[in-house]
């Protein structure tokens, strides 16, 4: 697709920024490799493609159960609160 340097210059001056002479060449063929792109990407056959938000809605999360061990003795020394060789934090989960 061509983009030429007065186009690359309206959208300069819609964004608000200055170029050099040197900056609007290499803009050009960017946004040249950008619009070429989205021409490809917009040639796609997706009609069998079923959309989603995350690609993830069909994967059921593999939980493990939650194994306690005793916590080391020189992070035990750091805590504030030690009760049976566990270190004591409060409570962020509900049941």
């Amino acid at each position: 697709m061509k983009l030429s340097k007065k186009e690359v210059l309206n959208l300069a001056h819609l964004a608000k920024l200055k170029l050099k002479k040197e900056e609007i060449t290499l803009y050009q063929k960017q946004l040249r490799n950008v619009l070429n792109y989205i021409h490809k990407i917009n040639e796609l056959d997706l009609e069998e493609i079923k959309e989603s938000v995350s690609g993830a809605e069909n994967i059921v999360a593999q939980l493990r159960e939650d194994l306690v061990h005793a916590s080391q003795p020189a992070l035990r020394e750091q805590a504030q609160q030690n009760k049976n060789n566990y270190i004591v934090v409060p409570k962020v989960l509900d049941k």
